[in-house]
């Protein structure tokens, strides 16, 4: 190889000996009209000559021939940046010296006349590439070449060498600093050390070389690069600024000017902060707000948005208060707030401007931030206008585009915390301007049709291409809302209700909420402009009463004796005696409107127990609440709908009242009973309203404490008696022993005769088929028997016995004496039914029947979806088909499916509730498995949607499982959850990877592909619940640590947000064997451990970003604790030697997972290190790689044992696996999401936190088709 290296490693040939060939190879693959196969042979020759000995000497001749065209000239710039990139270990010095060589030659004859920019940028990559690889080390004067370049006269070569050197600059800043890039952190110390050295200026250097001692001299000069830039920068824009010149020179100095910024970008995030202030580059970047050149002005801020947005650090505290003070200086607001205003522009009118606008709102957001976070040493002092920069944000906050407003919305609720007095006083200033504004921008925009004419809407469909981001940033805007009139609520409380009720009292005396005022039940539409209007209105007013409840905390807190403290209890006297005059006054409104008539009825409740009023008023709210009535009106289905809301909702606060006021409510109780049995009468077609009834009165004797314990205990039993005795029967036992029994109990039995009496598997649209009079009394003698089973009272009545309540209390000890005798009695027949009701899913079942019976049955059990974004139908469409069709043959299945749905579901919240009790749950001896069997059995039947309230309900079993009983209690339920849920996601991803193949050949219907995006969707919902379960169980005894030194209850404790760590070790000997942590039970136990982790390394390979991360977050928390020789360690070291490696490499190389390769590196290296000394597998594995040797890989294994940061790791695998596959990983590392800079979705990255969707699976009401909104409520009901 060294000899043939010598016959061609010489000064270049006149030209190149494969340039014909080349020529002709680069003319197939570009003319469309050559056959494909000739083309792929010309690819082949072009990819061959890369690997030929003379390739490096061939691609620079051709780079460096002016006459030739661009095409063969960038195709030797490949030849060489092949040979840069994957042979430079292979060159000695003399080699690596001529291909720098060959580069400086290559960057020292550029010519702007005469090579198009594409070329000049590839030139200054290889620059880039040769510099990583020898920079600090070989070659020590790359920053005088340089200097050398940049300091060409500007009068022969023009911009271009500055243009050159800035574009090396500024990628050598993204690849070392800022980036992952591998190379580069292969030599990330001696790289990081030189870029630092040769930007900042001698001086700064000097010191800096004094406190960290050893010094590497590879600066040329003393000014450095940073000021460098600034100063051309400068002169830049002065140019562009001079209207004299001719207009292609100030174009060519305004885009000079920008590539320039370009350049300081990335620094911006790295560069010390004296450095910066050193430079004057604050001066510098408020330049172009001098110019009316737009993108200049938003380069500029994104470059200021990058050195401002810094995190503080005490050590630089000066330099960054300099920083600071310079971009706040009352001329420099001025000027930001005069191009703000000049870049106003109305919704999609000029793209340029507007992102300007969003790029600046995010730059005061920062600077409003620095001000809440450091007030007194920005506030005291300094010669700040503080006024007019708080006008500049309540201007900006007041914009129609809550895209722009939002950054310094956030930062004005940040604001309200201050306690700096100075800022205080300005804040006060404009408490006025800020509940008007926020009040309004409560409004629910998303639930407004687009038609509408308002200004708001049509910039939020200009910056929002899809439903769920558009909702998730309005509940983002939404909570920063209200977060701020909470907070004037807490400081001016008196003010603030007085302000607000009165604004909803005006709305209630004025608006059309009843009948004489407009109302129309027979046009009702449950999201009318005037519905959410109020509505807005009640979440300003909840707000203001939550502001007031912290604010009573506050003073009461105070010591009695202090004046402020006797000035509050007058003020809180006062805003008492207010807010029940104006409940009074509310009560006394006539509302027919539902909407409004609950909004009103849970103000009143709120503001009942927000205060200390006496019983009179108690009374009088409780009264009111019993006697409110809307008349329901069956005929017209939406406004029925809200009628039953509206009662089910008073039922709620009726309960709410009996846990806040049970002495007092007791106190009358022999006048409330009648009135509520009376209740209960009247709704008793509907179970759920009259167990809710039921249970307020229970719910008053259990938690009263001026009442005898035998007293209590007598009338408690006396109202669990049904209950007692609904499980005792001995014909639901007899009907529950077999699945056909079962059916037969629901009105379900010869379901396959009635479907071919009526001829299902004749119709092809069942919504369009009504049934006749016989299917419909099917269908409500089927709803008649499931409302029979005694699920619903059983959970209505241990919701009321455990609502808010605290082991070890009285009422606990009441409950548990209660509950004891009927949790044995229940739980059989109860598992029986869930395992019935997951049964009744399994084709299996159903295998006697015909084939087109069989197809009904299939699908009778799909559910209807409405999903955000996908469905062509909008929701309320989608609801009003599915109410439009519950007598159709649609209706029908709804009905029969919705049964089996509605006891599965509330048989899970009866499990859940019954978890309350402990020792009366857990300590049953024979329990676990058959629970296990009852929620696993048939879940593989089940789809994708119906399987999250499994999920819940573990969680939920694992929260409270007490330590003795982990051991023994949990195995056979994760065992069986894992193993199920494992098999039936996998074959969920692989069925949807199926059907894109089966797209790539033949087109999809709409419906068919919606159909799919819909599967997916919701599939990428379970995977990540399922996923985000693995870190819930290695983290909870952390998490419940926590959470026990932050006084919240342990059993609050929620879910996992992926961030996994390992149990501490104080923690971890603190639990004995007989009381296990949960992290313990999962991974000593290898009936659990095994299919958990089998989930995992599968998790790795689904599409899904966030899943793949976890899961990387999760293996690199487990894989260190099995470096025992005790078992399972062995056999776990094993398998994460092989599957899970190669799953990870598999990933690292797919296009897909580019965003991952850092998460992904990191495990493979910490596998590859902590693995290494013990099996030899995880070195086959990589051996077993096309083109890996022996010496390549035992090379890289020896580097990974001394690398000495979790950076290097990862670029030495990196490296070591660039090209395994078809797209290597520089390339894919590269691969960025990039916001259209036109149309829709113009969202700056900035901004992107306020688009997060959280897409949290609930479970909708029950016997409902279930709608998948996408947003909050995935699973949510209409």
């Amino acid at each position: 190889m060294d000899g043939a290296f010598d016959t061609y490693w010489q000064a270049p040939l006149a030209s190149a000996p494969h340039a014909p060939s080349i020529r002709q190879a680069l003319t197939a693959t570009l003319d469309p009209r050559i056959p494909n196969d000739v083309r792929q042979r010309a690819l082949e020759h072009l990819e061959a000559l890369k690997t030929q000995a003379d390739a490096p000497q061939t691609g620079f001749t051709l780079a460096d021939d002016w006459e030739s065209d661009s095409a063969l000239r960038y195709y030797g710039l490949q030849l060489l940046e092949y040979a840069v990139r994957y042979r430079w270990p292979e060159y000695g010095a003399a080699q690596t010296e001529q291909l720098r060589t060959w580069v400086r030659c290559l960057a020292g004859s550029l010519r702007a006349e005469r090579d198009p920019l594409f070329l000049r940028n590839k030139i200054a990559q290889l620059w880039v590439e040769v510099a990583k690889r020898c920079w600090g080390d070989e070659w020590m004067d790359m920053d005088a070449q340089l200097v050398n370049l940049w300091e060409k006269s500007m009068a022969d070569k023009g911009t271009v060498n500055k243009v050159f050197v800035l574009y090396v600059l500024e990628t050598l800043s993204e690849d070392v600093i800022n980036g992952e890039d591998a190379v580069a952190g292969l030599r990330l110390e001696v790289l990081g050390a030189s870029l630092n050295e040769v930007m900042i200026s001698a001086g700064l250097y000097e010191e800096y070389v004094k406190t960290r001692g050893e010094r590497k001299e590879v600066r040329c000069g003393e000014q450095g690069w940073l000021a460098r830039i600034c100063e051309f920068f400068s002169l830049c824009v002065k140019q562009a600024r001079m209207s004299d010149q001719s207009p292609q020179l100030v174009e060519s100095m305004s885009a000079c000017a920008v590539k320039t910024l370009n350049a300081l970008r990335p620094t911006m995030a790295w560069i010390s902060l004296r450095a910066a202030a050193e430079a004057s580059c604050v001066d510098c970047l408020f330049l172009p707000f001098h110019t009316a050149d737009v993108a200049l002005q938003t380069a500029a801020t994104e470059t200021l948005f990058a050195l401002l947005s810094r995190p503080y650090n005490a050590h630089w505290h000066d330099a960054w208060l300099h920083v600071l003070l310079q971009a706040l200086r009352p001329d420099r607001v001025a000027l930001i707030r005069s191009t703000y205003e000049q870049t106003a522009s109305g919704p999609g009118e000029d793209d340029a401007k507007y992102t300007l606008q969003k790029k600046m709102s995010e730059l005061l957001s920062v600077l409003a931030d620095a001000i809440a976070q450091h007030p007194a040493a920005l506030a005291m002092g300094n010669k700040l206008d503080l006024p007019s920069f708080f006008d500049l944000l309540l201007y900006v906050l007041q914009s129609k585009s809550l895209v722009v407003s939002i950054p310094v919305l956030h930062s004005w609720s940040r604001m309200m915390a201050v306690e700096e007095g100075a800022i205080i006083d300005i804040v006060f200033q404009a408490l006025g301007p800020l509940v008007q504004t926020c009040s309004a921008r409560l409004l629910r925009y998303e639930n407004i049709p687009a038609e509408a004419n308002d200004e708001i809407i049509e910039f939020l469909d200009e910056d929002f291409d899809t439903v769920p981001e558009r909702h998730a940033f309005l509940g983002n805007y939404r909570r920063y809302c209200i977060s701020i009139i909470q907070t004037i609520g807490r400081s001016r409380p008196l003010e603030a209700l007085q302000h607000v009720l009165e604004q909803m009292r005006s709305m209630l005396q004025t608006g059309p909420y009843t009948v004489d005022r407009g109302f129309d039940p027979t046009r009702y539409y449950k999201a009318s402009l005037p519905v959410l209007q109020f509505d807005a209105q009640y979440n300003v007013v909840v707000a203001a009463l939550k502001g007031y409840a912290t604010w009573c905390a506050d003073t009461s807190a105070l010591p009695h004796d202090d004046p402020i403290f006797a000035k509050a209890e007058q003020d809180r006297r006062q805003a008492e005696q207010a807010l029940q005059e104006w409940s009074h006054s509310a009560m006394s409104l006539p509302i027919d409107e539902p909407e409004i008539a609950a909004m009103v009825l849970q103000t009143l409740v709120t503001i009942l127990r927000t205060t200390q009023a006496g019983t009179s008023f108690l009374l009088r709210v409780v009264q009111h609440l019993l006697t409110m009535h809307l008349d329901d009106n069956p005929a017209h289905a939406g406004f029925s709908d809200a009628v039953k809301g509206f009662e089910s909702l008073r039922v709620l606060e009726l309960q709410k009242l009996a846990l806040s006021f049970s002495n007092e409510l007791l106190e009358v109780y022999q006048e409330l009973e009648p009135r509520i049995d009376a209740l209960a009468r009247k709704h008793g077609e509907d179970v759920r309203l009259a167990w809710g009834f039921r249970s307020f009165l229970f719910m008053i004797i259990h938690r009263a404490t001026n009442i005898e314990p035998q007293e209590r205990m007598a009338r408690l039993q006396s109202m669990l008696a049904p209950v007692y005795e609904s499980w005792q029967d001995p014909h639901l036992a007899a009907s529950v022993e077999t699945l056909q029994g079962f059916c037969e109990a629901l009105g379900l039995g010869d379901l396959a005769g009635f479907y071919k009496q009526h001829g299902f598997e004749r119709v092809a649209d069942w919504s369009a088929q009504q049934l006749d009079e016989s299917g419909q009394a099917r269908q409500a003698e089927i709803r008649a028997r499931n409302d029979r089973l005694p699920l619903r009272m059983t959970k209505s009545m241990l919701a009321a016995t455990t609502e808010k309540m605290k082991p070890g209390c009285d009422e606990f000890e009441t409950a548990c004496a209660l509950w004891s005798a009927a949790i044995p009695v229940i739980l059989p027949n109860l598992l029986q039914m869930l395992r019935h009701a997951q049964a009744y899913h399994n084709p299996a079942n159903w295998t006697q029947l015909p084939d087109e019976l069989q197809q009904v049955v299939r699908r009778t059990m799909q559910d209807r979806f409405w999903q955000a974004g996908i469905s062509a139908e909008s929701k309320e469409q989608f609801y009003a088909r599915v109410s439009g069709s519950k007598t159709s043959f649609e209706g029908f299945a709804s009905v029969v499916r919705g049964t089996m749905r509605n006891i599965r579901e509330q048989g899970y919240h009866v499990l859940y509730l019954m978890t309350k009790f402990d020792e009366q749950f857990y300590g049953l001896p024979e329990l676990a498995e058959p629970l296990a069997e009852a929620l696993f059995a048939d879940a593989e039947a089940l789809s994708a949607n119906h399987l999250h309230p499994i999920i819940n309900l573990t969680t939920g079993i694992v929260q409270r499982c007490p330590p003795h009983h982990r051991a023994r209690f949990l195995p056979p339920l994760l065992t069986r959850l894992f193993g199920k849920l494992d098999a039936k996601i996998a074959a969920e991803w692989e069925a949807i990877g199926a059907a894109g193949a089966r797209e790539g050949g033949e087109g999809a219907g709409e419906e068919e592909l919606g159909d799919e995006m819909r599967m997916e969707s919701v599939l990428r919902q379970l995977t990540f619940s399922m996923v985000s379960f693995v870190p819930f169980l290695l983290e909870f005894d952390r998490a419940q640590q926590q959470q026990q030194q932050q006084g919240v209850p342990p059993s609050q404790s929620g879910g996992s947000n992926g961030a996994v760590q390992p149990p501490p070790a104080a923690t971890a000997a603190a639990h004995t064997p007989a009381k296990p942590t949960v992290s313990d039970v999962v991974l000593s136990d290898p009936s659990v451990l095994e299919p958990l982790i089998l989930f995992c390394t599968h998790a790795l390979r689904m599409r899904d970003q966030r899943c793949c991360s976890t899961i990387c977050k999760v293996f690199r928390t487990i894989t260190p604790l099995f470096q025992t020789p005790h078992a399972p360690a062995p056999q776990v070291r094993e398998f994460i030697s092989t599957e899970v490696l190669k799953a990870c490499i598999t990933s690292l190389h797919e296009p897909y997972f580019a965003d991952l390769q850092k998460e992904l590196a990191s495990l493979i290296a910490q596998v590859l290190v902590l693995y290494g000394r013990f099996t030899a597998t995880p070195r086959e594995v990589l051996l077993s790689l096309p083109e890996m040797g022996e010496a390549k890989v035992d090379r890289a294994l020896g580097r990974l044992g001394k690398a000495g940061s979790e950076r290097l790791q990862r670029a030495i695998v990196l490296e070591l696996l660039e090209g395994v596959r078809g797209v290597g990983i520089h390339e894919a590392g590269r691969i960025r999401r990039e916001v259209p800079k036109g149309g829709k979705g113009r969202a700056t990255a900035g901004l992107e936190r306020y688009m997060q969707v959280e897409q949290l699976p609930s479970v909708g009401r029950d016997g409902e088709e279930v709608g998948l909104d996408g947003v909050a409520d995935l699973f949510g009901e209409a």
